[in-house]
């Protein structure tokens, strides 16, 4: 058999096992379970460290080190924000995490309000001026016992010097409480490092937080394309049924106008196959938040395609594609935004269905690199993770090189040169492929596990049995 019939059957094989091929797909860590380290032994007892608790959530790079988080879902967890390094050459692909910027920053000890610690950390985003942003919600997330320890809280850490810059705490006419901010985006000045919005997600109370880093105020915004389409919460990952009602989950931000300087903001729910869009003039002017009715400025844009959930997404300001990773087809996407934004213009990059077992997390670093994790929350959630298995796999892979030739690549004419799916006669999108069907949960709180009994209404707080992604 030749070389190239053996490639072929190879491929075939993988194909069919649900792996689609990339030689530009680097895998760069993976872990069974999480261990730790830079952390005193005494403070890893059973009871301070439960192994199979630990689940990653997010992996961001940034100039050879990698910011690792784990938010406190369960008890044992003894860091939330941990730090790896992948700059030096047959570095460890499973490597002990070490807290960031120190253990004292994360360990919890007392249950009770420090401004100078770390509850819970989910995605954290770096910027083009060498800082580590994120959002500590301030919460203890065990099941059956949801803690509110302290106020949600923005952090600015400078990453030449790992010292903090800002710690803005959120005022609670803006949010009750931390549970459900789980991504933020970064809007930043071409021109001036200290301009910076920051758009916050709220997938619990269906809102955008904004907060205005330069001016130190935040403000919220309600609208009806924040919530999730209630036709499109059913979900089947690794053989599981399951229903979740999550709002909007993920902001991605397009180049600025060289005149203006504001953005256009694309944004959708996890529980939707939509994707909608709104000017950042319009997130970025207080008053406006304030109004009953936003009128035009928030634009529904298209449809992603039947079974497109996309947890993240994210713009690489170089070659203007938005990376999507798809929560239901184990897999990361591309949509060029210089093409008519149809399911045809869409590419799969990646797919992988035995390790991207939910993709949790994706961002773009500097270097025009997309880095994505899969950390099978779901198993956890719903089954049982196996620590015998790799559980959680971070990857990068060069934009410019995974797109090449594909519908992705500018170079590469459209395959439609429609707009997006509306038009002056029809706003609304056409659900042509979605077939109605029963699911496990049921209701606006499908699947969230309460059992017989109900939680409270929104957005009053989490209730026993929740989960966040």
């Amino acid at each position: 058999m030749t070389t190239r019939n053996l490639i072929l059957n190879l491929f075939l094989t993988l194909c069919v096992a649900g792996v689609l091929v990339s030689a530009n797909v680097e895998k760069v860590l993976n872990w069974k379970q999480v261990t730790y380290t830079g952390i005193p032994d005494n403070e890893l007892g059973a009871e301070a460290f439960i192994p199979i608790n630990n689940v990653p959530m997010s992996a961001v790079h940034h100039k050879g080190r990698v910011f690792v988080t784990v938010p406190r879902r369960r008890l044992g967890i003894p860091s939330t924000l941990m730090v790896v390094d992948v700059s030096q050459a047959g570095y460890d692909k499973s490597p002990a995490l070490r807290p960031y910027p120190d253990y004292e920053t994360n360990r919890l000890g007392a249950i009770e309000p420090n401004p100078k610690r770390l509850v819970t950390v989910y995605r954290p985003r770096v910027d083009r001026c060498d800082r580590l942003w994120f959002v500590d919600t301030g919460m203890m997330e065990i099941p059956n016992n949801f803690t509110i320890v302290q106020r949600p809280s923005v952090w600015v850490f400078d990453l030449k010097t790992d010292k903090p810059i800002d710690r803005y705490e959120i005022p609670k006419e803006v949010v009750d409480s931390g549970y459900g901010l789980t991504s933020i985006t970064l809007d930043i000045d071409p021109d001036n490092c200290e301009k910076v919005f920051v758009y916050i997600s709220d997938l619990q109370t269906y809102r955008m937080l904004v907060y205005d880093y330069q001016n130190k105020r935040s403000w919220r915004f309600l609208h009806n394309y924040f919530f999730l389409n209630p036709l499109e919460g059913d979900f089947k990952i690794a053989g599981i049924n399951f229903a979740w009602d999550d709002g909007i989950f993920s902001i991605a931000l397009s180049n600025p106008n060289p005149q203006t300087k504001d953005r256009t903001a694309f944004f959708h729910a996890l529980a939707s196959n939509s994707e909608f869009a709104v000017s950042t003039k319009v997130l970025k002017s207080e008053e406006n938040s304030k109004r009953h009715w936003h009128g035009d400025d928030f634009k529904l844009f298209g449809y992603r395609g039947n079974q497109s959930q996309s947890s993240i997404h994210a713009f690489d300001p170089e070659t203007g594609v938005i990376i999507f990773a798809l929560i239901q087809q184990n897999a990361i996407s591309c949509w060029d935004s210089a093409k008519g934004f149809v399911p045809e213009n869409f590419h799969i990059l990646y797919r992988n269905d035995a390790e991207i077992v939910y993709p949790n997390d994706l961002s773009i670093d500097p270097e025009g690199n997309v880095w994505f994790m899969s950390n099978s929350i779901v198993k956890l959630l719903y089954a049982k993770l196996d620590p015998s298995e790799f559980n959680f796999h971070v990857w990068k892979a060069n934009i410019k090189a995974v797109i090449k030739g594909t519908i992705c690549d500018p170079k590469v004419k459209a395959s439609s040169q429609t707009g997006n799916r509306l038009s002056d006669k029809d706003d609304r999108i056409h659900f042509v492929d979605h077939e109605d069907r029963p699911g496990p949960g049921g209701g606006p709180y499908g699947g969230w596990g309460w059992g017989d009994h109900h939680p409270p209404g929104r957005p009053h707080g989490p209730s026993p049995g929740q989960r966040r992604n």
